[in-house]
């Protein structure tokens, strides 16, 4: 007897067999009607679908045997699946490979033989469609041309699920471009496919002789033996997928992460792992992403804990703080199992609940709230001001939270409280003596103590002007901190403002002849308006002052009256002025209202001023329940206004 040999691509052949499925699965009866049709049509006692699995032939169908399985060394089916066609063997006594096989000589005794190999899609011949006879025969053409169309059928059957299964993967593994790979862990052999060789820049050809060493060769050493112990428990059973994440060596001298999954789909009779199967993608861009993820986390942590300024992370609906820097730590005095205990509302003095609602509606619209500021009740009780502004954002979960800086602004407020008292003592202390000085210089200048030297005239008059200067702006220093203060107080009537307008007009007149600039009115509304007709006078000769000064000689400055929209869709009074100078500066158009803020704050401008002016304006006609603002387009000037509420009546 002769031992059937085994296929050169034998552990590839055992693989597809796996891949099927098939094996110790109960009888179907789409492939027991195909060997009822060839015991029927061939007259034979036996008919068989068998495939070949290590060191036995298992059957899948069989008439006319009780057996499940005969030992694969004495199968005839194991010489079968190395033809390409049939093996026809006519009287098995005269045939030297079965003429001593125990099947022959002994049960069932079989004398003919014809089986023609099962094959996969992918070529590898895992069985056989066969009929025996217990008498020599054989066969006609026209039967071997069935049998051969019997064993399509067979194969088709064989093939049917596995081609659902190899589409679908074929179409995830070319959808996803990821590798596939199935090694023989019994033998060491590796089938990869070409994605597998790309993703690490090869093609299969380059790499071949293809083995687990080549694997190995190009993984990372330190991942490698990482990935082992990770294999090692799934052979032992201990886990369900093989998961691994890897550096692998990309022709071009690179790293490439990839990630490599696998399972056992088959075991040997003795219980071990003999096949798996698995995928391999490339991650790298992945792997970047989170390491860019990473850094940017540990540089935002940084910031957040190295900011001066006190940073929170709080509830949306509770308040409670979930998260904050070592600096709100620091300016409210708590530790930091304190202030874990509390919320927003807890260290927020009562009278400010109003504001905070506000801000907290505003935030919702939005998605923001502030900046403003209020007061927060620190460790001991004492009261600091902040300033707040922040966000509202969703986590993953769905969880609203608060992000928000919480700036101590308790310093700041002491130095404007400090500045602000230096500047009134200073001004009050100046007021008197400057008074006495400028009244001298006028009387001097005025001829009182006789007529003067040309030469000292000239210095007198130098003298007097800045005294008159330096009044000036002890004057608006001192309005300036009534307003902050609260203490100015208005006189509020109704006023025609064509008589406010004309009165303007006339005190600045003179100041207008000496810059050669001619003042116009356009009264188009001589409405009522509600004022302190004394501030409204101050408030429109500085935007008077202010248009002749930027005005070129021989220009007008023009004074416009007329109706207007609120936003309120409430009547206004408009009163403008208009001048042709340069124009307001864009980087000075933010901060123009300011206090001590000019264009040029260089010691050679040429233009006087105290940088009060517009600031000054602005806080006497909101007291005034007005509204101030500007107009400038490039080069073509500026135009100032004030809106105030129409009154009713003549």
């Amino acid at each position: 007897m002769k031992l059937p040999a085994m296929p050169a691509d034998e552990a590839l052949r055992q693989a597809a067999l796996e891949r099927l499925d098939l094996l110790d699965t109960p009888p179907e009866a789409r492939f027991d009607r195909l060997t009822r049709i060839a015991q029927a049509a061939f007259d034979v006692p036996m008919a068989l679908i068998t495939l070949l699995d290590g060191d036995r032939q298992w059957f899948k169908s069989c008439q006319g045997l009780d057996a499940t399985e005969t030992d694969r060394s004495v199968s005839f089916c194991g010489h079968a699946i190395l033809n390409d066609l049939m093996l026809e063997v006519p009287d098995t006594l005269e045939d030297e490979r079965f003429c001593d096989n125990p099947q022959v000589i002994g049960e069932p005794g079989i004398r003919f033989y014809a089986g023609v190999p099962l094959r996969t899609l992918d070529g590898y011949a895992v069985g056989t469609l066969c009929i025996v006879d217990v008498r020599p025969r054989h066969l006609t053409d026209q039967q071997k041309r069935a049998l051969q169309d019997l064993a399509s059928l067979a194969a088709q059957e064989i093939n049917r699920e596995y081609e659902k299964d190899r589409l679908r993967l074929d179409a995830t593994i070319e959808g996803t471009h990821i590798g596939t790979w199935e090694w023989n862990v019994q033998t060491g052999e590796v089938v990869l496919n070409e994605r597998w060789a790309n993703i690490v820049g090869y093609s299969l050809a380059e790499l071949a002789p293809i083995s687990i060493d080549t694997w190995q060769r190009l993984s990372h050493p330190g991942d490698f033996q990482a990935s082992g112990l990770i294999l090692r428990e799934h052979l032992r059973g201990k886990t369900k997928l093989y998961d691994s994440v890897t550096r692998m060596k990309h022709k071009d001298g690179h790293w490439v992460w990839v990630r490599t999954r696998g399972r056992i789909i088959s075991h040997s009779r003795n219980g071990k792992a003999k096949m798996i199967y698995g995928t391999l993608s490339d991650i790298t861009e992945q792997k970047s992403a989170e390491q860019a993820l990473k850094t940017s986390e540990e540089r935002l942590r940084a910031l957040f804990e190295m900011s001066p300024i006190g940073i929170a992370l709080s509830d949306f609906y509770s308040g409670k703080f979930l998260e904050f820097n070592q600096s709100l730590l620091g300016s409210s005095g708590y530790s930091e199992e304190q202030l874990k205990q509390f919320s927003n509302a807890d260290i927020t003095p009562p009278e400010y609940r109003d504001i905070d609602a506000f801000y907290l509606r505003q935030m919702m619209e939005t998605g923001r709230y502030g900046p403003y500021e209020k007061e927060i009740i620190g460790l001991h009780g004492q009261r600091y001001p902040v300033m707040l502004s922040g966000v509202l954002l969703t986590d993953s979960g769905g969880r609203k939270l608060v992000w928000s800086i919480v700036h101590d602004i308790g310093e700041r407020k002491l130095m404007e409280k400090l500045k602000d008292e230096f500047i009134s003592t200073v001004s009050h202390e100046l007021r008197t003596p400057l008074t006495s000085i400028s009244g001298a210089l006028g009387l001097l200048a005025g001829g009182a103590m006789g007529e003067l030297p040309e030469g000292m005239k000239k210095m007198v008059d130098v003298a007097s002007k800045n005294s008159q200067r330096l009044a000036r702006l002890v004057n608006d220093l001192l309005d300036m901190e009534k307003l902050l203060a609260g203490k100015m107080r208005l006189h509020m009537e109704r006023l025609r403002a064509s008589v406010l307008i004309d009165e303007a007009v006339k005190s600045i007149a003179p100041f207008a002849q000496q810059h050669e600039v001619s003042l116009v009115v356009h009264c188009e509304h001589d409405g009522m308006v509600r004022v302190d007709e004394h501030r409204f006078q101050q408030v429109m000769t500085n935007l008077l002052s202010n248009a002749v000064k930027f005005s070129p000689a021989k220009s007008e400055v023009v004074v416009r009256v007329g109706s207007q929209q609120a936003d309120d869709n409430s009547a206004v009074l408009r009163i403008s002025v208009v001048d042709k100078g340069e124009g307001v500066p864009e980087a000075f158009r933010d901060r123009i209202f300011d206090k001590f803020s000019q264009a040029d704050s260089s010691d050679t401008r040429y233009k006087a001023g105290t940088g009060l002016g517009l600031a000054i304006s602005r806080e006497l006609v909101q007291r005034m329940d007005g509204r101030i603002g500007f107009v400038s387009p490039p080069g073509q000037g500026a135009t100032f206004y004030v809106d105030f509420p129409l009154q009713g009546g003549d």
